[in-house]
């Protein structure tokens, strides 16, 4: 039967259609039964549609098993579930092409029902069934034939490429000197361009390569005599005339007892040859070796002089010469170590091993400071007398900073990880406290001293929440919503409540530079950022002060970024905040950004505020310096990338004055119970309509029976089974809805930088009452649910 050919079947050949009783048709009957059944037996999967719906009408046990879909579920399905979204044109346009008389097979991908992908051989059958035009589809599975060829195509690539990308020369040539083949790095080696063009200017490469004629012959003697030649070296000609030393490692190919050809790799050594010629001039570049070296040598007394040093090993150590330190150190011990014990360890482990290897230890440089040394050295005895030490030392000090910042950014990940673990349900129980207290705020007379119990059951909710959200901040785990901004701006809008913060005993000067670049980052960010330093700045000035906030546009170059680690050169917007209070000595300095570290009494610190800061500057790709000295005040200066200038400041959202009653219908879904009693009560109080559910089966379940409009969707981020992000997609998919996320650690609704994804609108956790009606009727009435908006939770 052709692949189009039309059969008409009688009723009974599928179900659903009742048989007639005569002879005829029983035996018809009989025989449709054999062909139904070589049909649900047929090892390939089948399948009948309708050609103008597209419903499955029958389906056979191959394909139930093949795509994993029920009996049941087969022919409740359209022929488009079975393909990808993208392939459902194609098919359509087959149809089309099917229904104007057009024969057509061919090969497309299925979906298994896991969701896999699976390439199929389709051939179609047109039949004529019940006065209805079908198609029987019968399919062949080429998955795995797919994947032969492509491994195939990808070993032919494979080895294409070991040839075609080696870094040695490869090549194949006849016995009388011809080249066959030959690879690109060989190609190289002999100066061409390329290997098509070595072939053609080198026919004869026994006359034409070798420097040395005899070479060849050589090599041709121990290939024919051993059939194998290892590390043969040779020097050769290249095409502009140069001479260059090669290694090759070559075989013989036979057949039967005829030599055909020779097989072989070249490997450039000329300069190993050029080294091994130097080598035996290294007691006259001894001097030059030690005089260019980068780290530094030395040599020295046990009693601690030093014979000779090079001149790294004098910048080093902040000597102008070799001759300066020498002249200068007098003592070893005291002059140079940091702790005296250090070189008596090192001398201790070279006299009794006679090497001291991988020993590290602080030194004082010229100027006083200090720096970290790595030495390697060795104890040269004379007659079973210790006579002097020699060895090297290596400036590891950028090391250490950078052990120091991996420390440091493993105690903020430990920590963040306990944040991230807690803030979940931590911010739904402050979510309670909070709204229950608005509450009854709301309905206690302002005089009452209920009132007053309430207010400060709100403001103790609000700190804990503004403590998580601090813990979640320094370990980079909170959600941004990055804008571009301008600094100038951000710190106008903080300078408003500075009076109140800081007091009246403190003199605060603001410094902006007249076009300030634009950054991008969240505003929020800013003013924790400014509020932190402010406070700590306070802290530091008790019996008052100044205090300055700076900008300016700055350009950090490559010196600067390698003396600080991880520091890009380019343009940056710095923010400087200084203070002439007491200062910090260079021990606390080294530790004010560690989570949980304070030089407050008990009870006056979290140690938090400065972690905070460090985590917002590393979360928007900047960078931080301290500038502190014991009585001589701090200044933080902060580095964030600044963007190009043409870039469009974004304009902060404009807050509701006032929040009208609402009519729409919203459906709650948050498993905290008291949680979402608690917003129900607060929506159906202020006008909407709700329906709330504990998860997000439920609330499908109840969108479903839900006959009326449904505006919103207010849902958790996190839940049991499935979450707010996929309820959020299956639900906008059945009917127009908006959705407002709330949550208070949203990793489900940012990618790895924290940023919320672009069509996100977020209601954080804990909320008041009045940040709940105002992010609803924002969402329902503004036009912005479309748009990534910030929500203050408290």
């Amino acid at each position: 039967m052709s692949q189009c050919e039309k059969v008409q079947l009688t009723p009974g050949a599928l179900p659903g259609i009742a048989p007639a009783e005569s002879h005829e048709i029983r035996m018809l009957r009989k025989t449709e039964v054999s062909f139904r059944r070589l049909f649900i037996n047929h090892p390939e999967p089948m399948w009948v549609y309708d050609l103008k719906t597209l419903h499955c009408l029958e389906v056979n046990d191959a394909a139930v098993e093949h795509y994993g879909y029920s009996r049941d579920e087969f022919l409740r399905m359209l022929l488009t579930d079975l393909y990808p979204l993208e392939d459902v044109p194609g098919l359509f346009q087959d149809v089309a092409r099917t229904r104007a008389g057009a024969q057509h097979s061919g090969e497309w991908r299925h979906l298994h029902k896991d969701g896999r992908f699976i390439d199929v051989d389709v051939i179609y059958h047109g039949l004529a069934f019940g006065g209805r035009e079908v198609k029987m589809v019968v399919v062949r599975d080429i998955t795995k034939q797919r994947q032969a060829e492509q491994a195939l195509r990808q070993a032919e690539r494979k080895y294409r490429l070991m040839f075609e990308e080696a870094i040695v020369g490869m090549y194949q040539s006849t016995p009388d000197g011809r080249l066959l083949s030959a690879n690109p790095a060989m190609a190289r080696m002999f100066g061409f361009d390329s290997p098509a063009e070595l072939i053609a200017c080198f026919p004869d490469t026994q006359s034409q390569a070798y420097v040395d004629p005899t070479r060849r012959e050589e090599f041709e003697h121990l290939l024919r005599e051993k059939g194998v030649v290892k590390h043969f070296e040779l020097q050769v000609q290249r095409k502009d005339g140069s001479k260059v030393w090669l290694w090759t490692n070559a075989q013989v190919i036979h057949e039967g007892n005829t030599i055909v050809r020779y097989e072989g790799t070249f490997e450039d050594i000329t300069d190993r040859k050029l080294l091994e010629d130097q080598l035996l001039q290294a007691q006259q570049n001894y001097r030059d070796i030690v005089e260019n070296a980068v780290v530094g040598m030395f040599q020295s007394t046990p009693k601690g002089r030093y014979l000779s040093v090079n001149p790294a090993m004098a910048s080093m150590l902040g000597y102008d010469s070799p001759q300066d330190l020498v002249a200068s150190i007098t003592d070893i011990t005291q002059q140079v170590y940091v702790d005296s014990k250090s070189r008596e360890e090192f001398q201790r482990i070279a006299r009794e091993q006679g090497v001291a290897t991988n020993f590290e230890c602080q030194a004082y440089r010229k100027d006083g400071s200090k720096m970290w040394l790595c030495a390697n050295v060795r104890a040269i005895f004379k007659n079973g007398d210790l006579v002097r030490y020699e060895g090297m030392n290596e400036d590891v000090t950028q090391r250490k900073l950078l052990e120091d910042q991996l420390r440091q950014a493993q105690k903020m990940e430990a920590v963040g990880q306990l944040a991230g673990g807690i803030a979940h349900d931590f911010n739904n129980t402050l979510g309670v406290i909070i709204g229950y207290s608005d509450l009854l705020q709301m309905k206690l007379p302002v005089g009452d001293p209920s009132h007053r119990h309430a207010m400060q059951i709100t403001k103790a909710g609000r700190r804990a929440g503004a403590l998580i959200r601090q813990l979640l901040a320094f370990s980079r785990k909170q959600v941004i919503q990055p804008v571009v901004l301008n600094l100038n701006s951000a710190t106008r809008e903080f300078e408003k409540m500075m009076p109140h913060l800081i007091g009246e005993d403190i003199e605060i000067t603001f410094k902006r530079s007249p076009g300030l670049g634009p950054v991008k980052m969240d505003p929020g960010q800013v003013e924790q950022m400014l509020m932190n330093l402010a406070v700590n700045a306070r802290d530091a000035m008790p019996q008052g002060g100044r205090l300055c906030i700076e900008t300016a546009n700055i350009e950090l170059d490559e010196t600067y970024a390698r003396q600080n680690v991880h520091v890009t050169p380019g343009p940056y917007v710095m923010l400087s905040v200084s203070d002439t209070g007491c200062g910090m000595d260079r021990e606390t300095q080294l530790h004010i950004f560690e989570p949980f570290f304070t030089t407050k009494k008990a009870g006056k610190g979290t140690g938090l505020g400065l972690s905070t800061v460090y985590g917002i500057v590393k979360q928007n790709a900047g960078h931080i310096r301290i500038y502190s000295a014991l009585g001589e005040g701090t200044t933080f200066k902060l580095y964030l990338p600044r963007i190009g200038d043409a870039a469009t400041l974004s304009l902060p959202p404009q807050a509701l004055e006032t929040i009208l009653l609402g009519t729409e219908t919203v459906l709650i879904v948050e498993d905290e119970e008291p949680l979402r009693l608690l917003a129900r009560l607060c929506l159906e109080s202020n006008g909407y309509s709700v329906l709330d559910a504990p998860n997000a089966a439920a609330a499908l379940e109840l969108a479903e029976k839900h006959d009326g409009r449904l505006d919103l969707l207010l849902t958790d981020v996190v839940m049991p089974g499935m979450s707010g992000r996929e309820l959020a997609k299956r639900l906008t998919e059945q009917r127009e809805v908006k959705v407002l996320y709330m949550s208070g650690y949203n990793n489900d609704l940012s990618d790895h930088h924290g940023i919320l994804d672009r069509d996100t609108v977020l209601l954080e956790k804990p909320f008041t009452v009045n940040s709940l009606l105002s992010k609803v009727y924002e969402v329902l009435h503004t036009g912005q649910a479309g748009k990534t908006i910030a929500a203050s939770g408290v």
